[in-house]
């Protein structure tokens, strides 16, 4: 019997809200790093859901049905090629010179490409304690659930890329790219944070993937 929107042979997933367990569960979830994704799950998820500006799934075992972790969702895009070009009047064809400084003027371009952010994602390190012979569920939970999610979503509407804003912690980097994400150039990258890196992601480092 499918208990959830996806399944698979240890785990199950819901949206947030159709287990009537979600709210004390939430309120019991426990991450090592990252207070963050404490704060977002306990105090956040609910009131983001209710603007729809975000929503969360909530993975929980097949036979116990404890809490495994969460992941959250939301649509974006991603700005690139970006580039300062000039201005010409369009009946004369000259160029547009600014009469203060004399300089011709220009204007900000560039080109997009639409995704899906994974806002938030964390397991609950009550379930690794209680379970330390598992090993390997976050990737289970990325594979068999995230990412499913995010291709039936792009066989709908347009979605090109998924990426994260993770933590900068050099494991949790190398986890994410075996999870198949990628950084960018450093040049690339800290022009992609000075424009596009959500204030509440400040040390976090921007890694993607093309579906």
């Amino acid at each position: 019997m499918l208990r959830g929107i996806l399944q698979n042979e240890l785990f199950f997933c819901n949206h947030l809200g159709a287990s009537e367990n979600d709210l004390k569960d939430i309120r019991n979830f426990k991450v090592i790093r990252g207070p963050g994704l404490l704060n977002y799950i306990q105090y956040l998820a609910i009131p983001d859901e209710d603007d729809g500006v975000m929503r969360t799934y909530i993975v929980r075992d097949n036979v116990s049905y404890e809490m495994v972790g969460y992941f959250s969702l939301k649509a974006g895009l991603i700005s690139y090629d970006e580039e300062d070009v000039p201005l010409f009047d369009e009946e004369t064809g000259e160029a547009i010179i600014d009469e203060k400084t004399g300089e011709m003027k220009t204007k900000h371009v560039f080109k997009t490409m639409p995704g899906v952010e994974l806002a938030n994602f964390a397991v609950d390190q009550n379930y690794i304690e209680k379970h330390a012979d598992l090993k390997g569920v976050g990737l289970v939970i990325f594979k068999r659930f995230i990412l499913p999610i995010v291709r039936k979503a792009s066989g709908r509407i347009g979605i090109k890329v998924l990426y994260i804003f993770a933590l900068p912690y050099d494991d949790l980097i190398s986890r994410y790219e075996k999870y198949g994400f990628s950084r960018l150039g450093e040049t690339y990258e800290m022009e992609l944070h000075s424009r596009l890196k959500p204030k509440y992601d400040g040390s976090c480092v921007f890694m993607f993937q093309l579906l």
